[in-house]
């Protein structure tokens, strides 16, 4: 049973080759978005599991940071092959998305060694934001109000993020919340 929350991030990781195959074999778009939605449940149920279980360590939750990540490129990928009308039409949202992430990563990587896992309430919410917005453009051909607040969710979260690795001086995982981060960091500065 502790093997669990890693089968649910290895399930991840294998919907993100599928992602991308289905799109270039032209596999229909409710097809890419059911790939998809298995990946974000997966991604929900991974650290409720291994908390509830007690198995939820810092390595499970870099791997499940980076899994996140994989599955997100992949489906990125999926829409360019696929759509690429929608990133013409967005491309200054995703390139603004993905300097601030890469900043963000960048900026982790030379304070704390390694990534953030966080796994904020935030990014829960940009999860969604990105099933919903994915499935937008796979289920209608276009991109519109869903893309676009996946888009604005997404900079939204790696602003908190960023903060959070400035605020913070030591690396730490499950941080739900810019202002756990603080008071992480005012307990640390208090002992």
């Amino acid at each position: 049973m502790t093997r669990l929350p890693w089968a649910l991030i290895g399930l991840r990781l294998a919907c993100a080759p599928l992602i991308l195959m289905a799109a270039v074999l032209g596999w229909p778009g409710s097809t890419l978005f059911a790939i998809a939605a298995v990946a974000l449940l997966s991604d929900v149920f991974d650290g409720m599991v291994a908390r509830r279980l007690g198995v939820d360590t810092a390595p499970m939750r870099q791997l499940d940071s980076r899994a996140d990540t994989v599955c997100y490129l992949a489906a990125g990928a999926s829409l360019l092959l696929r759509f690429p009308d929608v990133w013409r039409h967005y491309r200054i949202g995703v390139i603004v998305l993905v300097v601030l992430d890469l900043g963000r990563m960048t900026f982790e990587w030379r304070k704390f060694g390694r990534s953030a896992a966080y796994h904020m309430w935030s990014a829960k919410v940009w999860g969604i934001a990105m099933l919903l917005g994915f499935g937008e453009v796979m289920l209608t051909g276009r991109a519109g109000p869903l893309f676009l607040a996946a888009i604005v969710t997404g900079v939204v979260t790696n602003i908190e993020g960023a903060v959070a690795s400035l605020v913070l001086r030591e690396w730490h995982h499950d941080v739900p919340s810019l202002w756990h981060a603080m008071r992480l960091e005012r307990s640390r500065l208090a002992t």
